[in-house]
């Protein structure tokens, strides 16, 4: 045991050893910000290094990597009662709580990644045993980081074998939970969700296909003009989409601010990355048995989603009451119910991206102790820079960044003099229904993390967050006020519904649903004009989503302080609403860009669409300046810019 423990010490300052070494030979000093929060935070090869020692077991709280131990027990031949659940709950929510960790990759000076797509273990201690699934390199993957006028240069290894559904996909499709929307279900590719970028070649192109056993290279290019934000890169193989994105395949991207872009207060805030996964076990197994073949018997081989202590246990021999209840939490990069240490009267940045095959989220402060303020959505600044909210709306495939402050009780500070004050931070998530937005039925509740606030006995704290105005790509210039003959030249109306049990998509009246084959584009639009759609119906059910280019917000029925007028999203879902119409500016890139609804089994089952935009690559919208006098064309100006 002495020496396992020494063994493990070594390692862990060879491995302090060497990545200091390697920061120095990459130049990280001019190349990264965050270095101070790097070494407080890269602990995950820590527990890998544990994993591997037999005596010290990896903790139960962590989701997923290769060579875990996770959540052992003894398996049974039996299904799960809700006595077990019951227990198994209350085991998971008596673990301690370990610190948030997470790990970047900076493209901006290291080498071409190599990326390998594979099984990986997901512990759901809040339902007992494990689940073997597929991941970037584990789950959630790296935290990828560019600046802007860089790229993410990688290989895309899929190590997978063949699994269900892999011979091909074939049923019919278009009707909501039918077992036939699941093919391929071990082919896979990357779509980098908000990223102003070509959907084409080697870049983000979701109608690439990499089957097990293949590799492919990516190049996918981030514009000098990109803005800063919060994205995220996850599997988008039609008809097993939810399956792998919705099932682990998922991590985020991080486009760096450039230097001068922001108030010296926001730009220097402590950054906690935050990549939620929704993990959703009795979903997932159902996705999985749907690309068998009609005995129930993979075909093909390969076949996860089954249970280490339930090896028998299938959606189809689900109990009903447990059907009911559908188990589900939320983990934070791959932990569950984490504690993150931060400085009381401190702002800190959360940059929170959310994946999941269906539910919507709520995330809330349980006490007042603590205050956010909205910086932006979906990769996109706020108009006013700071906004104050109480709750963070998330649906699937939503991004937010919000600063957070907290502070100690009095009675805390005065009376108990303790180390450290605990502040949770809350979720409900529940399924897309027609509920109402603000008081969901049928959520599910939980703690998401624990914020540890370590009191400042000297009562130095930073200064409230004043609003404030960024200096914006001209790809994000105001569209509100553009000229109507600009608009009228593409007007479009677009409906997300559903027909009974048909999962379609309405453009000018016209139906959609996207099969087994790739169907022709639904409208033809030029490169560098303005595009607006009007969404009559569907969001209070459905979430629009949009590749490539961000949506501005240019009226709604909705009357909420998430959504307001002249926001920009690439991800929409509205709760109650459903009338928004929204503008896009179809900037330099041509191609094939693909919408859909980002409940990733309705888009599996058929609502997705693309259209074509074609022209001269790199052509702008000639009245820019016009409606911005300050956007930028090429890279972030030197000088400071921010308004007042």
């Amino acid at each position: 045991m002495r020496r396992s423990l020494f063994a493990i010490v070594f390692a862990v300052l060879l491995l302090g050893l060497v990545e200091s070494v390697a920061r120095q030979e990459c130049g990280v000093a001019e190349c990264h910000d965050q270095d101070d929060q790097d070494d407080d935070h890269e602990t995950s090869a820590l527990l890998q290094i544990l994993a591997k020692d037999s005596s010290t077991p990896l903790p139960t709280g962590t989701v997923g990597g290769d060579t875990t131990t996770l959540a052992a027990s003894t398996p049974s031949p039996t299904v799960p009662t809700l006595a077990d659940f019951d227990a198994a709950m209350e085991a998971f929510l008596a673990l301690p709580q370990e610190e948030l960790t997470w790990k970047n990759f900076y493209f901006d000076c290291d080498e071409k990644m190599n990326m390998d797509y594979k099984v990986v273990e997901l512990a759901t201690p809040f339902i007992g045993g494990s689940y073997m699934t597929r991941g970037f390199e584990e789950v959630p993957g790296l935290v990828l980081r560019v600046k802007p006028g860089g790229s993410l240069k990688f290989r895309l290894n899929n190590k997978l074998e063949a699994g269900p559904g892999e011979s091909g996909c074939n049923g019919t499709v278009g009707l909501f939970s039918s077992p036939t929307m699941t093919c391929k279900s071990n082919s896979t590719n990357i779509h980098t969700h908000g990223l102003h970028s070509s959907p084409e070649g080697n870049e983000d192109n979701v109608f690439l296909s990499i089957a097990p056993g293949e590799s492919r290279d990516y190049d996918i290019k981030v514009p000098e003009f990109h803005m800063g934000g919060t994205h995220w890169y996850h599997s988008h193989l039609h008809h097993s989409t939810a399956l792998q994105a919705g099932g682990g395949g998922h991590g985020m991207i991080v486009v760096e601010d450039p230097k001068g872009s922001l108030p010296d207060m926001v730009q220097d805030m402590p950054e906690i990355p935050m990549m939620l996964s929704l993990v959703q076990p009795v979903l997932m197994m159902q996705l999985e048995q749907w690309a068998l073949t009609p005995d129930g018997v993979s075909a093909d081989g390969q076949q996860l989603w089954i249970n280490s202590a339930y090896p028998e246990w299938r959606r189809a021999n689900t109990p009903d009451e447990i059907a009911a209840r559908d188990p589900i939490w939320i983990a934070v990069n791959g932990q569950y119910r984490p504690k993150v240490s931060i400085k009381e009267g401190r702002w800190h940045r959360l940059r929170i991206a959310k994946a999941a095959p269906e539910w919507h989220t709520t995330l809330f402060l349980e006490t007042d102790e603590c205050e956010f303020k909205l910086l932006a959505k979906d990769g996109v600044y706020l108009n006013e820079g700071v906004r104050p909210i109480s709750r963070i709306y998330l649906g699937s495939g939503s991004r937010a960044d919000v600063a957070v402050r907290c502070f100690v009780p009095e009675a805390v500070r005065t009376v108990w003099k303790k180390e450290r004050y605990m502040s949770k931070l809350m979720f409900s998530s529940w399924e897309q229904r027609l509920a109402a937005f603000l008081t969901p039925e049928d959520n599910q509740t939980g703690e998401l993390l624990s914020f540890s606030v370590i009191p400042d006995w000297k009562c130095k704290w930073d200064e409230d967050l004043a609003p404030f105005s960024v200096r914006r790509p001209c790809y994000l210039a105001d569209l509100r006020n553009a000229p109507e003959a600009d608009i009228q030249r593409n007007q479009h109306t677009l409906t997300l519904t559903n027909n009974g049990p048909q999962m379609q998509l309405f453009l000018d009246g016209v139906r959609y649903i996207w099969g087994h084959e790739t169907p022709e584009a639904a409208l033809t639009l030029p490169v560098g004009e303005l595009v607006e759609f009007n969404v009559t119906d569907g969001l209070h059910l459905h979430v629009f989503h949009s590749h490539v280019n961000p949506s501005q917000i240019i009226s709604t029925d909705l009357e909420d302080p998430w959504y307001k007028v002249g926001d920009w999203h690439d991800t929409i879902f509205a709760g109650v609403a459903d009338k928004f119409v929204i503008r896009q500016n179809l900037d330099y890139f041509t191609g094939r860009i693909v919408m859909h609804c980002h409940l990733l089994t309705h888009e599996d089952n058929g609502m997705m669409l693309y259209w074509n935009i074609t022209g001269q690559e790199g052509t702008r919208y000639p009245a820019k300046e016009k409606l911005d006098p300050t956007c930028y064309e090429g890279s972030f100006p030197d000088k400071k810019y921010w308004g007042q």
